[in-house]
């Protein structure tokens, strides 16, 4: 339901239902579960063909500001998949994770032959410095989600990380950096 690009249009519950006493049923059964939600408005009526239209999707919205923006930015995920080896499904002993509750970080390596991959995920609503992420290797950044290509308020990560230095990932992001080598 377009996902994808940030569709905002409701998904409305509709119907196309011949059978009176079944339509009645259903109107009289979401009237029932709109109660519980405390709607102060007359619920969207199931049968009507307005709650239909009031549900389809607006593809236009892939091609403009923000909606393109999120839509090329799936693409871009999805590509990456495709072609860094690392990104298939991994085997467990090719995948490591650690986190850090206090500071709402995941930290992922993934590898796949001499393919590697280290994810860093910021889940705190405030931007945080991490270090120790290298782990022996030289790493080279493939994707933020914070760059302002994104839409995002930019980003100070380095194009790579190496040693222990400390980067800092903006507050609700990650940050997707490849190895492909066998150091």
């Amino acid at each position: 339901m377009g996902q994808e690009y940030g569709e905002d249009t409701p998904f409305l519950y509709f119907v196309s239902h011949s059978d009176p006493h079944l339509i009645e049923g259903v109107r009289q059964g979401r009237k029932k579960e709109f109660e519980a939600f405390v709607w102060s408005e007359e619920f969207p009526d199931p049968q009507s063909a307005d709650t239909f239209v009031k549900s389809k999707i607006q593809w236009e919205k892939r091609g403009q500001g923000r909606n393109m923006t999120l839509l090329n930015f799936y693409r871009e995920l999805i590509h990456l998949r495709k072609t860094v080896p690392s990104l298939s499904p991994p085997e467990r002993d090719c995948l490591s994770v650690r986190s850090d509750a206090a500071q709402k970080t995941v930290i992922i390596q993934r590898s796949k032959d001499s393919n590697h991959t280290l994810i860093i995920l910021n889940f705190n609503k405030t931007d945080i410095t991490i270090g120790n992420l290298a782990a022996g290797k030289e790493w080279e950044k493939m994707l933020v989600s914070s760059d302002k290509s994104w839409d995002g308020p930019g980003s100070s990560l380095p194009s790579s990380i190496e040693g222990d230095e400390e980067v800092l990932i903006r507050a609700e992001s990650f940050a997707l950096y490849g190895n492909d080598r066998s150091s």
